[in-house]
């Protein structure tokens, strides 16, 4: 890592401690301005991947989809990096699911599933599941 670029866990300590507080507009500025701070390629930044999931997690919560959309899709820069097990597919199609674009979601999940064996999906919420199985629950 170079000396200049910030240590992600502990620059996104602070995130955590506001969104467990309810501060999420706070958090979110907090995320982004590490992300600001990372250098250009920021997959050779260890964890640099937990900010995008941290700002996602946080606009969708904040019912910022469109924006949780265009951080979602920074995550496939960091395939490589993460031995692209699907949690780039998996973070869009939480984002797509909330959307309303259950059948993008789907493609996405199904991607995801396959590539992490079914591991992505595990400890997530029964709704991604049911959705590739092609049930959809209200």
């Amino acid at each position: 890592m170079d000396s200049s670029s910030p240590d992600v866990m502990e620059a996104l300590k602070p995130a955590g401690l506001l969104y467990s507080s309810g501060h999420l507009e706070e958090a979110l500025s907090v995320v982004e301005a590490l992300w600001d701070r990372l250098p250009t390629d920021k997959g050779a930044v260890p964890n640099a991947y937990l900010a995008v999931e941290y700002a996602v997690g946080l606009l969708v919560r904040l019912s910022r989809l469109p924006e949780a959309r265009a951080w979602a899709e920074r995550g496939f820069a960091f395939r490589e990096k993460r031995h692209d097990l699907g949690e780039a597919e998996f973070l869009l199609a939480k984002v797509e699911y909330e959307l309303g674009n259950l059948a993008e979601a789907r493609r996405l999940l199904v991607a995801a599933s396959e590539k992490s064996r079914g591991r992505v999906l595990r400890s997530e919420d029964s709704k991604y599941r049911a959705l590739i199985r092609g049930v959809v629950e209200g």
